[in-house]
Parts: structure tokens; sequence; C-alpha cells
């Protein structure tokens, strides 16, 4: 175990977030935050600071040694393995959903492009409200118990694990931006386009399909890319998640349930 790694363990033992080391030591969070990463190393005098708020000598710090993870740990700890597997089945639980949205806002193409007929428009409507139906199903079924302890715990990574999931949450970041931004922009021009025909600020026509489909394809990406983001987000930025007061009540009301 390097002088990171320590630095990350021993500041989670004490219950400290990266702000709260920084400010105790006189540094910035980023600083804290490059020394974890071994990016950066820590002056002497903050090398002392820090033997200091975590009770350990500077040659404990300093001394590269094999150290097992703690099982004594608050919090859940998580495998490479399980974080991979929560990743993977989060993937196919959001492409349901987003597929479910994408069908339910397709039903008003038929609505439009069968307006002369009502059979042919209720057929092609309860087409697409069963095909989102189906995909609604479909998430249930791929939803995982095992992985909800994931938002009930505060989580505990081997260093190398976390820092694997970082790099790749950077790359993921950047392309679901990429397919957010279009996505939320057919998304906003579909809503304003529907409210205002409806107002009868524009007449409907047949183009109007085209409408719903930019709507629904809009609703399908934005929908994808913000939940594979708080994926990844619930495993990386895990301190901020389980620190909020929204965690700490939820997982209080389970302890009192737990004890009935």
């Amino acid at each position: 175990m390097n002088l990171g790694e320590k630095i990350l363990k021993l500041r989670k033992e004490k219950g400290l977030s990266q702000e709260a080391l920084a400010e105790q030591l006189g540094t910035t969070r980023q600083a804290v935050s490059k020394w974890e990463n071994n990016q950066g190393y820590p002056e002497t005098e903050k090398l002392l600071q820090l033997s200091n708020v975590f009770e350990v000598s500077t040659d404990f710090l300093l001394k590269d040694e094999k150290v097992k993870t703690e099982s004594d740990e608050k919090g859940y700890y998580v495998s490479r393995e399980f974080a991979l597997g929560y990743i993977s089945n989060g993937k196919k639980e959001n492409l349901c959903v987003g597929l479910c949205l994408m069908f339910w806002a397709f039903s008003g193409i038929p609505y439009i492009m069968f307006s002369g007929s009502r059979t042919w428009q209720l057929l092609g409507i309860a087409v697409c409200v069963i095909s989102g139906i189906i995909a609604m199903i479909a998430g249930m079924f791929t939803e995982q118990y095992k992985y909800k302890v994931l938002k009930q715990e505060p989580l505990i990574f081997d260093y190398e694990v976390l820092k694997e999931l970082s790099a790749e949450y950077r790359i993921i970041e950047k392309k679901c931006r990429l397919l957010a931004v279009p996505s939320l922009t057919l998304f906003i021009m579909g809503i304003l386009a529907i409210v205002f025909t409806g107002n009868g600020f524009i007449p409907w026509t047949n183009y109007h399909s085209l409408v719903f489909l930019g709507f629904g394809f809009g609703l399908f990406g934005f929908v994808y890319s913000a939940g594979l983001m708080e994926i990844y987000e619930l495993l990386i930025h895990n301190e901020q998640y389980s620190s909020s007061l929204l965690f700490k009540l939820r997982k209080k009301a389970r302890n009192k349930i737990d004890k009935l």
C-alpha cells in the first residue's frame, strides 16, 4: 500500500471528506485528490500534519507495504467484478426504460399519419403502447436485487478498482454529454411544437409525425445518458452520495424496520 492509498483509507476511516481534510491541513481539495491518486506528494509540513490528523507515524505513511483491505471498515466492500456487474445491469435497465418512454412517445405518429382512419389510428397507438409496456416489463426482470445494497450503504473500493472506474467514468462522461445535448434539444423542441400546436398557434399536419419521432429519440437519448451517468456517479462519487441527508434518512428508516 503506497502513500496515496494510505491517505485515502485513513481519511475514510476518520469519516472525513476531501474538503474536510483539506481544511484541517490548510490546503485545497484538489491537492488532497492528487495525493490520493499518486499524482503529487505532500510537503514535509503537510506530511507531519497528516500524521497528527490520522494519529499514525510518518514512517507508516511513507513506507510502502502490502496491506490487506480491512474487513471492519465502515461500509460495503465492492469488488471489481461486482462493480462491473452493477454497471452492466444498470445499462440494460436504462435501455429498457429509454425504449419504454420512446415507444410511448411514438404513439403520436399513428395518431397523425392515420388521422383519416380511426381503426388504424387505434391500432398504431396500441402497438406503440404495448411495445413500451414490453420494454418496461423487460426492465423489471433485468433488475437484480443484489445490487440494491450499493444504494443503501457507503461503499469501499480497492484503490486500483476505484482508479480504473474513475478513468472509465471520464470517458463515459464525455460520450454521455455528446448524446445528452442533442437529445435534450430534440426533447424540448418536441414539447414546444406539441404545446404550440395544441394551443392552436400551429396547425396539425402530417409533418407532426416527425415531431413525435424526434421527441421519442430525444427522450430515449436523454434518459439513457442521464441514467448511465448516475450509475457511474453512485460508484465514483459515493462519498457525496452517502453523506447526503436523503441517504441518511433512508438508512435510519431501514435500521428501524430491521429492528421491528
